[in-house]
């Protein structure tokens, strides 16, 4: 026999005037409303009860909310900030069940199939829920049924019980504006006598289609069970992550950082069971007052080391604010990649150093791996930066910047089908031997003012003048000849003959001519400065 489905829908009437109300509970007592722009004026956004109780509504524009109000107190709406309190919301809800989706900009739904009996029935778990949000500040009406756009009916314009009945019976007094219909087909039902969800049973189908829409009747026909209804849930969680859960809730940094390396433990062990090592790590507590807190390390090569993961953690466990205590931990690796078992040196080996350390090949050392994490857990990830090789052998275009995170060429991932920024599959190697280049390269190449050797202009320079200021020239190698990428549709660049010249000052420059383009003004070919030598 089939178990009959249990959603359940949460709206929260208030959440954006009580997200600033947490902030600054003052506002909790007086009317407060938040505002936005809309077509050139201002309107307001959400009021809190004592503005509804004083004659504000949503939609109302400011100046007639000043008159009706005076004293009422204004903040600009956040709808992002709204968002995210809801999506840390809707995360905190995953304890009940792991089927929790956003309803509209004020609202939860969960599928409680199957968990109400862990909280001692449905009736119960929905009541702990509302105790619980109503505990950290937010008003919230609940109501259970058996398909999730009846539960969001009932919760938005019913009683808030959450009683069992016949569903149809349940629905028929609410006004037909609780199916989600649009203004025009809930306005036109009206002047048709139509107010009733349950005016509307009687009535066939097709004629409701033909005047009212489609959308009417589907709406109706998934809100009493006859059409399937889903939701869509958070997505699912990365496969690589374990939980902790404390029978009291904790709050030391000395149980936090113990718990920390419990799971980590757990962790790494899967890892290795798999052969994969984690990119990415993120460790979320769950505080005792509804809040969730996370925090996000990165690896410069994937690592399955619990005591360098700890330590890369210990630079900023203590930004994690415990709260009234934490009632559980959760570590996930959402970016994981293949990482196999590393042979050690033995000291039998004649080539070993002697101290047992691990075979690096072309891999290069674990050592300055390890110095990146540390390096990127005090500064960020984001400053530091490596150079990937691209299809192109003229110097602007040979490179680019990316983070040392940024899985490369040929590392592929796991959970999560690609790695921290997806490397460039079609990307080349690095060649064997590097030409000779700069440590500095200018953005752009910048024009130079130069005097040549030759009176024909297909000489070596002997002085130029680089942003404002002449240099003799003391030596020259060079020169080294970069033809145009003529695969390139519309490429501006041309043929380039590059020297390194050398000042009396010694300073070294790394400069090119157009040799096939002549200066009107100094008969010479045209010089740029593209780089510095350290």
């Amino acid at each position: 026999m089939t178990q009959p489905r249990s959603l359940i829908s949460l709206w929260l009437p208030y959440l954006a005037t009580e997200r600033v109300e947490r902030r600054d509970p003052a506002l909790a007592g007086v009317p407060f409303a938040t505002y936005v722009e809309s077509r050139g004026q201002m309107i307001l956004a959400a009021v809190n009860p004592c503005a509804a109780g004083a004659g504000l509504t949503p939609g109302m524009s400011l100046a007639n909310a000043r008159a009706l109000y005076p004293d009422v107190t204004l903040r600009r709406a956040d709808p992002p900030a709204e968002r995210t309190v809801l999506e840390s919301l809707r995360d905190w809800c995953v304890r009940y069940t792991p089927w929790v989706a956003l309803d509209g900009a004020d609202g939860l739904l969960l599928d409680a199939t199957g968990c109400g009996h862990l909280f001692g029935g449905d009736e119960a778990m929905l009541t702990d829920l509302a105790e619980r949000l109503d505990g950290i500040g937010f008003t919230v009406r609940g109501a259970r049924a058996e398909t999730p756009r009846a539960a969001v009916a009932l919760a938005r314009f019913g009683d808030g019980a959450a009683a069992g009945g016949i569903l149809r019976e349940r629905l028929a007094p609410l006004p037909v504006e609780a199916l989600g219909a649009s203004v025009e087909a809930a306005a036109g039902l009206h002047r048709v006598g139509l107010h009733k969800i349950g005016d509307l049973y009687a009535l066939p189908r097709s004629s409701l289609a033909t005047r009212f829409g489609l959308d009417l009747v589907t709406r109706l026909d998934r809100a009493l069970g006859d059409l399937p209804d889903a939701i869509s849930p958070k997505p699912h969680a990365a496969p690589y992550r374990v939980r902790l859960s404390f029978p009291e809730p904790i709050g030391t940094p000395e149980d936090i950082a113990r718990g920390l390396h419990r799971l980590l433990t757990r962790m790494t062990a899967r890892l290795e069971r798999g052969q994969r090592g984690c990119r990415r790590l993120t460790l979320s507590i769950y505080r005792a007052d509804g809040d969730v807190r996370s925090l996000t390390v990165g690896v410069a090569r994937a690592a399955r080391d619990p005591h360098h993961l700890a330590r890369l953690f210990a630079e900023r466990l203590a930004s994690l604010d415990p709260g009234f205590g934490i009632d559980s931990m959760v570590l996930a690796a959402p970016v994981v990649e293949d990482m196999k078992a590393e042979q050690r040196e033995s000291r039998l080996n004649g080539a070993s150093e002697g101290n047992g350390r691990t075979r690096t090949g072309r891999e290069g050392d674990p050592e300055f791996y390890r110095l990146l994490d540390r390096l990127a857990a005090r500064l960020g990830g984001g400053r530091l930066l490596r150079i990937d090789p691209l299809r192109s052998h003229l110097p602007e275009r040979a490179g680019r910047f990316v983070s040392v995170f940024q899985s490369t060429n040929a590392e592929p991932t796991h959970a999560g089908g690609t790695g921290a920024g997806g490397g460039d599959p079609e990307a080349p190697p690095w060649p064997a031997e590097l030409p000779v280049r700069p440590s500095f390269l200018l953005t752009m190449p910048e024009p130079v003012e130069a005097e040549d050797s030759r009176p024909e202009g297909e000489g070596e320079p002997t002085r130029f003048s680089w942003r404002g200021r002449w240099h003799e020239v003391d030596r020259v190698m060079g020169p080294e000849r970069l033809s145009p990428e003529w695969w390139r549709p519309n490429d501006e660049a041309r043929l380039r003959d590059y020297y390194r010249v050398e000042s009396r000052t010694g300073q070294r420059f790394w400069m090119y001519r157009n040799p096939l383009q002549r200066n009107a003004n100094t008969a010479t070919g045209d010089w740029f400065m593209h780089g510095l030598f350290g």
